[in-house]
C-alpha cells in the first residue's frame, strides 16, 4: 500500500523516461501472458467488495518497476509471482478506500484535491518542451488525451488522500497500536535489506553548533508589523487569503500554494506559531504572531483533537547589511569565548537561533552543504571550527560556530547500528498488517490470479 502512495510521482517519472506507458501490455508481456495460459489483454484478477480489478492495473505496476529500473522477470513462473505479490497490494489499497469512503467523518476537499491535481499535471507537463511533445507521450502511455490523463490523476489523488486520511484517523484514536516484532524478525529483515541493497555506511562526521541570526532593528520589526496587521483585516474584511498569501507571504515552501501548511501536529512549527494554532477556531484569521522567522497570519482550516490543517502569510522584517555585520562580530566572539574555556552549552542557550538544528549525527560528510563540507575537512575531536557563513534564500547571511565532536570511517552497516530503526518499522508494518487482515475478514476478497 504505500507503493501505492507514491505513484502520481512516479507517473512524472514514467512519462519522463520516454514512453514507458503505465496503462497497456508491453509486446513482450503479451507474449508472456500467452505463454503462462493467459489470452486475455484485460480481465478481472481480483473482487474487493464490488470492486472489479482489472489486470491493466496490475500491468500499471510493472511498468512503473521498468521505470524506476528495477528488474522485471522474463521468466513465466517468476513473471507469474510478481502479479500475484502486485494483485495483494492492490487489494490491501482497495480495502483502504473502500474503508475510508464509509467513513463519515473523512471529507475530501474539492479546492485542496485539485489544487494537488493542478500541482502533479504542472510537474509532468514541464518535463516536455512543447504541448505536442507532451501530448503524444500520454498518447503512448495510454491516454486518449489530457483531459483523461487529468481525470486518471484525480482519481488516483482523490484515493491517496482517502488512504492518508483514514490513516491519520486510526492513529488518532490509536487504533495502529504498534506491534512489536521478534528478533528473529529482525534478523531476517536486516539480512534481506543487506542481500538486496549492498553498500557501505558513507564517511560521517558528529558535530554540535551555535548558529547566529541577523537580528532586524526595530523600525523594521514595526514595518512588519504594521503591513501583517494591514493584510490581517484585509483577510476579515473579505480579501482572499490565499491570493493575499501568493502577493506578500516570504515563506518560499508555501507562498506559491495560497500559504497552504497541510496537517500537522504539535512539534512540526515553532511554539509560539503551535501555541495559536491549536487555540484558533477554524476559519478565524490570527492577530499577527511573531515567531523567530517573522510576523504571522495563521488560519485554521480543520481541526481534530491531535492535529491542525493551516495556512499562513509570513512577513519577515527587512535584515541590512549592518544586522549581518552585527551577526559576523557576535559569531567571532563565540569563537574567542570557546577558545579561551567558555563552556559550549550556555552560550548555546543564549545564542543559538532556534530555528537552526543543534545537533548532527553522524551525517554522511558528501551530503553536509558545501560550506561545512570545507570547513570541517581535517578537522579533529574538540576542534572549533568557524565561524562558518551560511546563505540563506530568504536574505540575511547566518553565521554557525562548530565544536566538532567525531568523525566515522566508511563501512558497513551493522545489524546493531540499525536495530532500533528496523524494530520502529516493523512495530509499525505489523500494526498495518493486523488493521489489513481485519479488513479482509469484513469485505468479500476474491482473487482470480
Amino acid at each position: 500500500m504505500r507503493r501505492r502512495l507514491r505513484r502520481l510521482l512516479e507517473l512524472s517519472l514514467v512519462l519522463w523516461m520516454g514512453g514507458v506507458g503505465g496503462r497497456g501490455l508491453r509486446a513482450q508481456d503479451t507474449a508472456l501472458v500467452a505463454d503462462s495460459g493467459f489470452v486475455e489483454v484485460d480481465r478481472i484478477v481480483a473482487i474487493v467488495g464490488d470492486v472489479a480489478i482489472p489486470f491493466s492495473r496490475v500491468q500499471e505496476q510493472v511498468n512503473m518497476r521498468r521505470a524506476r529500473g528495477q528488474p522485471v522477470p522474463s521468466d513465466s513462473g517468476q513473471l507469474r509471482a510478481l502479479w500475484r505479490e502486485i494483485v495483494e497490494s492492490i487489494v490491501d489499497e482497495e480495502l483502504v478506500v473502500q474503508e475510508a469512503q464509509r467513513d463519515t467523518a473523512i471529507v475530501i476537499d474539492d479546492a485542496q484535491l485539485q489544487e494537488a491535481v493542478d500541482q502533479t499535471v504542472r510537474q509532468v507537463r514541464q518535463q516536455f518542451r512543447s504541448e505536442l511533445e507532451y501530448e503524444r507521450q500520454l498518447r503512448a502511455s495510454g491516454f486518449g488525451s489530457v483531459e483523461e490523463y487529468r481525470r486518471w490523476i484525480t482519481d488516483q489523488r482523490r484515493r491517496e488522500m482517502l488512504q492518508e486520511a483514514l490513516m491519520r484517523r486510526l492513529r488518532e484514536m490509536d487504533a495502529l497500536k504498534p506491534i512489536q516484532p521478534t528478533q528473529q524478525e529482525i534478523n531476517e529483515y536486516y539480512q534481506r535489506v543487506i542481500t538486496e541493497q549492498p553498500g557501505e555506511r558513507p564517511a560521517s562526521v558528529s558535530f554540535r553548533q551555535i548558529v547566529i541570526r541577523p537580528l532586524p532593528d526595530s523600525a523594521a520589526l514595526v514595518a512588519a508589523f504594521r503591513l501583517a496587521d494591514s493584510l490581517a483585516r484585509e483577510i476579515r474584511g473579505g480579501a482572499d487569503f490565499a491570493v493575499l498569501a501568493r502577493r506578500f507571504s516570504q515563506d518560499p515552501g508555501s507562498r506559491d500554494q495560497g500559504g497552504e501548511l497541510g496537517w500537522f501536529r504539535r512539534g512540526r512549527m515553532v511554539r509560539e506559531f503551535e501555541d495559536v494554532a491549536f487555540a484558533l477556531r477554524p476559519g478565524y484569521v490570527s492577530n499577527p504572531v511573531r515567531t523567530p522567522y517573522g510576523f504571522h497570519l495563521i488560519q485554521v482550516q480543520r481541526a481534530e483533537p491531535a492535529e491542525v490543517q493551516a495556512r499562513h502569510i509570513l512577513i519577515t522584517p527587512e535584515i541590512t547589511d549592518a544586522n549581518v555585520a552585527e551577526a559576523r562580530a557576535r559569531a567571532d566572539s563565540v569563537v574567542a569565548a570557546l577558545t579561551r574555556g567558555a563552556p559550549f552549552d550556555s552560550l548555546h542557550r543564549l545564542l543559538h537561533d532556534p530555528t537552526e538544528e543543534a545537533f548532527a549525527q553522524d551525517v554522511p560528510r558528501d551530503s553536509l552543504p558545501p560550506e561545512y563540507r570545507t570547513a570541517l575537512e581535517g578537522r579533529m575531536p574538540g576542534d572549533i571550527v568557524g565561524p562558518i557563513e551560511l546563505e540563506r534564500s530568504e536574505g540575511g547571511s547566518r553565521y554557525a560556530v562548530v565544536l566538532f565532536e567525531s568523525e566515522r570511517a566508511a563501512g558497513p552497516l551493522t545489524l546493531e547500528e540499525v536495530r532500533d530503526r528496523i524494530r520502529a518499522n516493523l512495530a509499525q508494518d505489523n500494526a498495518l498488517r493486523r488493521y489489513l487482515r481485519e479488513l479482509r475478514r469484513r469485505t468479500y476478497v476474491e482473487i482470480r490470479l
